[in-house]
């Protein structure tokens, strides 16, 4: 088994396949650990059942939405109470305890930049590897199933994001899963804070609704459709103002005191991470390539949370290549099979991704009246509960294939 990627999806994968007697090599450029795009936040069965317990930072137990309208004036917000909880947690330590865990089953990984797949092989920058199974699961840009399907990546489907992670206030710490909507501040599209133990994360993100555009402040702003400067300048223009404004009492520049807007920008010299987020389903399985995570598209549309998904596809994934190598099944059955698996969940991201496009549509009036809409407790908890029935990778742990 040939993994490109090693990332939640790729890492789970490898770990999951080879428990069960799979020969797995995991490729990627960089070191493990070292390439954090996300928020980083989950539901916090998915981390216990995962046995990453360790690597949890804060627990949330509510959500908490925010209004901004375009005039400027800020509404009350709401507050959802969450019927499961989510938690923030640490990028690079959950992938490097994920990658000895692998390792420990005898999970092989090695450093080269992955460039395409001519089958049988995944060919690299160092080189080509033969294998009965190949998984893509090296992020949004899946080299491999885009080597094979050259229209597997839509531009026009990718959200671009934004984040910087600052010390939080010790002096005002916060708690709950906070979300900005509405004109004033980025749409289409949001702002978040999640709190995070001793950090804070603040981001921005556009859906590709915004045409290029991203509304901040009552003002439009051109967001670059590259990230060859590593951000989207109309992401860090909207980032900063957001840090400077609605966010500011959740971050701290000393670890104090909240921050208070002066001359100098809150991106200035600091570390920011992101990048495109696929909002939309792509194929599961491309010629003899399956695709997990954001490879294959499995970020739902709105909330942008792709992690939980990438968890779940990816436990099954390799799960089924486990079974490959034990002989239950081959190589065309796995592939049929995860391509069922994920031909079930589909209409629930295709469900997310219109409601993302239908929310793009609305004024500040119906964005506040959707979520009072959602917000009664028996609505809310349905809601939720569905949100989890669509990519839970704790039952496939529990169940294996």
């Amino acid at each position: 088994m040939v993994i490109a990627g090693a990332s939640f999806a790729g890492l789970l994968a490898a770990r999951e396949a080879a428990r069960l007697g799979a020969s797995v090599l995991v490729i990627d450029a960089q070191a493990i650990g070292s390439g954090q795009t996300s928020a980083c936040a989950t539901t916090l069965g998915a981390l216990q059942a995962l046995g990453m317990a360790a690597t949890v930072q804060q627990v949330h137990r509510e959500m908490v939405v925010h209004f901004e309208t375009s005039s400027g004036r800020r509404n009350d917000a709401l507050t959802f109470r969450l019927s499961y909880p989510f938690a923030t947690f640490d990028y690079g330590q959950l992938c490097r305890h994920l990658a000895a865990d692998g390792m420990a089953v005898g999970v092989e990984f090695a450093r080269a930049r992955v460039t395409g797949y001519e089958a049988p092989q995944v060919v690299t920058d160092r080189g080509r590897v033969h294998g009965t199974c190949t998984i893509d699961a090296a992020g949004w840009r899946a080299p491999l199933a885009s080597s094979v399907a050259l229209t597997h990546v839509r531009p026009d489907h990718l959200s671009c994001g934004l984040e910087a992670e600052v010390p939080q206030p010790h002096r005002s710490p916060a708690s709950g899963l906070h979300f900005w909507a509405g004109h004033g501040t980025v749409w289409p599209g949001y702002a978040w804070v999640f709190p995070a133990g001793a950090v804070t994360r603040l981001g921005v993100l556009a859906f590709p609704e915004s045409g290029g555009h991203v509304s901040a402040n009552g003002s439009s702003k051109k967001v670059s459709r590259g990230m060859a400067s590593g951000a989207s300048a109309g992401l860090r223009t909207a980032l900063d103002r957001f840090m400077d404004g609605p966010g500011a009492d959740f971050w701290s520049s000393d670890g104090v005191l909240p921050w208070r807007p002066s001359n100098t920008t809150p991106t200035t010299g600091r570390h920011l991470h992101g990048g495109f987020i696929p909002c939309s389903p792509r194929q599961p399985v491309v010629g003899d390539i399956v695709c997990v995570g954001d490879a294959a598209g499995h970020c739902f549309g709105l909330t942008a949370e792709g992690i939980r998904a990438a968890m779940a596809f990816a436990i099954r994934a390799g799960q089924l290549a486990g079974g490959v190598a034990s002989g239950r099944w081959s190589a065309s059955d796995a592939r049929t099979m995860y391509w069922r698996f994920a031909t079930m969940r589909r209409p629930y991201f295709i469900l997310m991704n219109w409601l993302q496009k239908w929310l793009s549509s609305l004024g500040d009036t119906g964005i506040r009246l959707y979520s009072e809409a959602a917000r009664p407790g028996p609505v809310f908890w349905l809601l939720m509960a569905q949100y989890r029935w669509a990519a839970d990778p704790v039952p496939l742990l529990r169940h294996p294939a």
